[in-house]
């Protein structure tokens, strides 16, 4: 019986490494078919939408999946990322500025844009999950991971936490970029909003219930 389980949690670990794998790979094919600026955003939602069938414990056909969603998110993921290039250029320059000035104002301005940096950063997470899986207009997709990012530290760190540990295996590890950065990192990113989301439900139903008394 115990040897059974054993042989099953193998053979679960082995199958996500595959499907991991092999993501990581559709991901940088359709990035590259893409030109990378036009397939950057369509290939990581597909990457993100497949691999969320996963999670909920579907086991859809991977690339027909992936091909699927590349096709109908296409137009929608290149709006966002047009979006989500802008403004961090914006940032980008705005730091950039306010590191060629030394006077105290601009420091005290630099460490602010540093962390807004940081929180949009978690905000393009979000709103990556988000996409993939609820059905909504763009601006409540941005507005809704806003939100997240606020009042949700604990997956923030999650996600943070897990693009460092991502980070150091890609580059102490010879062979893990290639088949696994862009899926485990979207593993992460998925894992991490899902308790967001979780933790949203369970504060609604005590409101509720509260409310109910």
């Amino acid at each position: 019986m115990q040897l059974g389980a054993f042989s099953g949690s193998i053979l679960t670990f082995c199958e996500w490494v595959a499907r991991l794998a092999y993501l990581n790979v559709l991901w940088i094919f359709f990035t590259l078919s893409g030109f990378v600026i036009f397939g950057f955003f369509p290939a990581t939602i597909a990457m993100l939408a497949t691999l969320r069938q996963f999670l909920i414990k579907n086991h859809p056909h991977v690339f027909k999946t992936f091909w699927h969603y590349y096709k109908k998110e296409f137009l929608g993921s290149n709006k966002l990322g047009l979006i989500i290039v802008v403004i961090g250029f914006i940032l980008y320059m705005n730091i950039n500025f306010l590191q060629s000035n030394s006077n105290e104002g601009s420091s005290l301005l630099f460490y602010s844009s540093m962390i807004m940096s940081c929180m949009y950063f978690l905000i393009i997470c979000y709103t990556f999950a988000s996409f993939v899986e609820f059905e909504q207009p763009l601006g409540i997709h941005l507005k809704n991971a806003l939100l997240i990012t606020i009042y949700s530290p604990i997956p923030s760190l999650f996600i943070i936490f897990g693009f460092v540990a991502v980070y150091f295996a890609v580059t102490t590890i010879s062979g893990v970029g290639f088949f696994f950065s862009v899926s485990l990192l979207g593993l992460v990113v998925l894992s991490s909003a899902n308790l967001a989301y979780k933790r949203i439900a369970r504060k609604q139903e005590q409101l509720g219930s509260r409310l109910g008394n």
